[in-house]
Order: structure tokens, then sequence, then C-alpha cells
């Protein structure tokens, strides 16, 4: 064999060398912490369901096992989209490995019509027509190595289908996985709702309800006096949300059907469960979580004086001390703390007092009061 052919025989072998190796990319793999957290977050509503369950014979201590149940809620919240982020990624995988199946098998199709038109005699005739011992061996490595290729060519495109078959089943699984644990956050959220409802009812609930709120705004107003800072103005405030402007509850006396007139420190905004909830106004964050009677809350300390805060949230989105910007989403409604059902609770503090929030609220919707 001539120095060209010769030449020409390597560079053959090395472009379909190349060529595997484009073709060919390692499947993208589960991030395994999304299972570990998933894992664990499952763990962690089972303990909270032991004690829920051991407080349950105890009818003296409702609150605490409402608190309980926001808290079980809140891991399931966080085990519904663990599974729709794995849901996703096996999406965004199965996409990728159908295009990279649909490139190997158009490798593999190219390779059995080379086959068929180089047959199996022409491997011999390059064998037979070495010019001498090196060139036979060199001969031989080039043989082996198209070989190789070709066997790794079907390989790939079987380990491809496999996974891809693999991923599919795992993202139906997925999906109903994904749906069950959407409809049962949905049943625990209302009987949750539910059990504070029928405590209320009552009159030692509804004095214990009292109670927890008194305890919770003397805890507010010493904070507020403790982190208020008034440095000057501050813009006009905005609405808590962008989806609604019914209030379902007004600021001051309210009328309850159980125990007559009773007095309200702020407004209930109406909102579907996980609505997000904005910052009225530019300023400081004070307190960020759980909070009582308030469930999941967010305090902000306003620069002319004006602490808003935003009750019964399934989930918040800032931190104490972070400065944030009007409309800036601080969290999502909810029904946590001594809630009936979801909505936005809404109360702007002022000195040692309130304000009624209805002043800063044009447009609002009065919704049965």
């Amino acid at each position: 064999m001539s120095n060209r052919k010769r030449a020409v025989s390597f560079l053959c072998a090395l472009c379909m060398m190349f060529s595997i190796l484009i073709v060919t990319r390692p499947a993208p793999v589960y991030a395994e912490s999304l299972s570990e957290q998933l894992e664990q977050t499952r763990q962690e509503k089972k303990d909270l369901e032991d004690k829920i369950e051991a407080l349950r014979a105890d009818k003296d201590k409702i609150i605490q096992e409402k608190d309980l149940l926001d808290q079980r809620n809140d891991k399931l919240r966080v085990e519904v989209n663990l599974i729709q982020r794995q849901s996703d990624e096996t999406q965004a995988r199965i996409e990728e490995l159908t295009a990279q199946e649909k490139e190997q098998y158009e490798l593999f199709c190219k390779q059995v019509r080379q086959e068929e038109e180089r047959g199996t005699v022409s491997y011999w005739s390059v064998i037979f027509k070495s010019a001498s011992f090196s060139d036979l061996l060199a001969r031989l490595d080039f043989v082996g190595e198209v070989m190789d290729y070709d066997r790794k060519v079907i390989q790939n495109l079987q380990d491809t289908r496999k996974q891809l078959s693999e991923d599919k089943a795992a993202l139906e699984q997925q999906k109903a996985e994904l749906v069950s644990a959407q409809q049962e956050l949905q049943a625990q959220i209302n009987a949750a709702s539910e059990l504070i409802r029928d405590f209320e009812e009552t009159e030692a609930g509804h004095q214990a309800l009292l109670d927890q709120a008194a305890s919770d705004e003397k805890r507010i107003q010493e904070l507020i006096r403790q982190q208020q800072i008034s440095s000057g103005e501050s813009a006009g405030y905005i609405w808590p949300t962008n989806a609604t402007r019914y209030v379902t509850s007004p600021y001051g006396d309210r009328w309850c059907p159980y125990h007559g007139w009773e007095y309200h420190n702020g407004v209930d905004i109406g909102a579907a469960y996980g609505t997000s909830v904005l910052a009225a106004n530019n300023g400081t964050v004070i307190q960020a979580g759980w909070n009582g009677g308030y469930g999941i809350s967010v305090m902000i300390s306003h620069p002319d004086g004006i602490t808003t805060l935003y009750g019964h949230m399934c989930d918040w989105n800032v931190s104490v001390g972070q400065k944030v910007s009007q409309g800036q989403v601080i969290g999502w409604c909810g029904s946590t703390g001594n809630s009936t059902g979801p909505h936005i609770h809404y109360t702007m503090y002022k000195g040692s007092g309130t304000l009624n929030p209805l002043n800063y609220l044009p447009g609002y919707i009065p919704y049965d009061w």
C-alpha cells in the first residue's frame, strides 16, 4: 500500500472516531440532592404527623395542633415543589435524549449503508493487499478500529434508548406523585382551616384566640419599638397584591357571627392560595417567618415610621435585615396561624397603634361586610 493510501486510511479512521465523540454525549443524571431532599422532607413530615396524632386527644391544645398542622402542610408544600422540580428535570432529559437518539440512529443507518457497500470481503482485501508485515499490522489495527467503532455505535444507541425508556416511565410516576401530593396538600389545608374555624365557634376557643392575639400584639409592639427607625418620608403605599381588590374583612369593629362585635387591627384581602404578596413600600424587613397567631408573616419597617405586617402566608421570600423595594415579592398567600382560609392579613402600625389600611388601598371592593 502506498504512503498516500495509508494516510487516507488513517484519516478515515480518525474521522470515524471523532464523529463518535461528537454524537456520544453522556446522558444527564438526576441531581441526587433532589431525591435526598425529598426523602428528608417526607421524614420530617412523618415526624410532625406523629406529634399531631399525639395531640389530637387533648382538646385544650387546638392552637398547638393547628401550629403543627401548618408546619406539616409546609413540608407537604416543599414536597410538591421538589416533585415538580424532579419532573421538570426528567422532561428536560427526555428532550435531550430524544435528540441524541435521533443523531445516533442516523449514524447507525449510515454505518449500515457503508457496511452494505463495503461488504465483508473488503476487510480481507485490505489485509491481503498489505505490502509488508508492518503494513499488515497497521491494516489489522485499522480493521479492528472500524469494527470497534461499529460496535460502539450500536451500543450507544441501545444505551440511549434504554435510558429514554426508563426516564419516560419515571416521568409518568412523578406526574402521578405530583397530582397525589397536590391533592393531599389541598385536603390538609382545608382540614387545618376547619379545625381553627370549629375552635373559634366555641366560647373557650374564641377566648383562647383573643388571648393569643393580645400576647402577639404586645410582642409585636416591642419588636417595632426596638427596630423602627424613622428616617424621613416614604412614597405612597401600594396594594400588597396585584391579584385582587377584594377586602373580605375591614379594619376596626367587625361583626363575628358567633361572638358579636370585635376589633380587627388590619384588613383581610381575599386571595387564592399561593398568590404573590408584595411589599407595600420600600423598607427594611424586621421579621420573617412564624409569628404566633399570624402564622407565617413578614414585617417591614418603612422610613416614615410605619411598619406593615403581612400575615397567614404559606411561605416567605425575604430575611430579617434585608432591604426591600416597593412591589417586591416577599411571600405567598396561605392560611397559616389562626386563619380559617387563604387570605392576606394586612396591618399598618404607627407609633403604639395601628392605621386603617383602607385609607391606603384605593379601589378596594368590600366583600360580605
